[in-house]
C-alpha cells in the first residue's frame, strides 16, 4: 500500500512496506533490503585446486574460507565482468580459457530483492598480486576441489550453492598432476 525508505546508502537500501494480503490482513512494517546484485566465483587451477579467499567476516564474528565473491558494480555493466573483476581483485587470479556462467538464484527472496549470480573459472592462473579494497584483508589459499565439494570447508550457503552448480561440469572431479 505504501513504502518508505527507513535507510540508504551506497550499500543498502532498508525499505518500510505497508502490505494488505490477499484475506485483508495488513502487515506493516514489511522490511525490505534492497542490495544490488552479487557474484560468486568457483575458480580452478590446471592442477585441479580451488582458489579460495579466507578473511574476516564480521557479522558472523569468525574468520573464514570462501570464494571469490562481490557487488556487482553500475561499471561492469555485466555480472560476467564483475565476476573477471573480483577474481582478480580479491586472488590475484585471472582465467586462461573460459568463465562459465552456472545461473542466477536470490539471496533472499523473503526481504532481499537482489540476485546472486554464479561463475565458473576454468584454468584458473595467478596473473598478479590481488588489488584489495581498502576495507578488505584476505589471504589466498588452495584446496583440492574434493575437499571443498565433500567437507565443511565453506560454510556460507551462495558459497556451497556455487559448488553444487558446478559439479554438472566435471563427470570426474578436476585432475591433480
Amino acid at each position: 500500500m505504501s513504502s518508505r525508505v527507513e535507510l540508504e546508502d551506497r550499500w543498502i537500501k532498508v525499505r518500510s512496506d505497508s502490505c494488505r494480503r490477499s484475506d485483508g490482513v495488513v502487515i506493516e512494517p514489511y522490511y525490505v533490503l534492497e542490495y544490488p546484485d552479487w557474484v560468486c566465483v568457483l575458480p580452478i587451477t590446471s592442477q585441479g585446486d580451488v582458489v579460495l579467499t579466507k578473511e574476516y567476516r564480521h557479522g558472523a564474528g569468525l574468520v573464514v574460507t570462501g570464494l571469490p565473491s562481490g557487488v556487482v558494480d553500475k561499471t561492469d555493466i555485466t555480472p560476467m565482468n564483475t565476476a573477471k573483476r573480483e577474481l582478480l581483485e580479491e586472488t590475484g587470479y585471472a582465467r586462461s580459457q573460459h568463465v562459465i556462467a552456472l545461473g542466477s538464484l536470490y539471496a533472499n527472496w523473503t526481504n532481499q530483492d537482489n540476485m546472486i549470480h554464479y561463475f565458473l573459472a576454468l584454468d584458473a592462473k595467478l596473473t598478479g598480486r590481488p588489488k584489495l579494497d581498502a576495507s578488505e584483508e584476505i589471504d589466498v589459499v588452495l584446496a583440492p576441489w574434493d575437499e571443498v565439494r565433500t567437507t565443511p570447508l565453506l560454510r556460507l550457503s551462495h558459497h556451497m550453492a556455487c559448488v553444487h552448480l558446478a559439479e554438472k561440469h566435471f563427470s570426474v572431479a578436476p585432475q591433480r598432476p
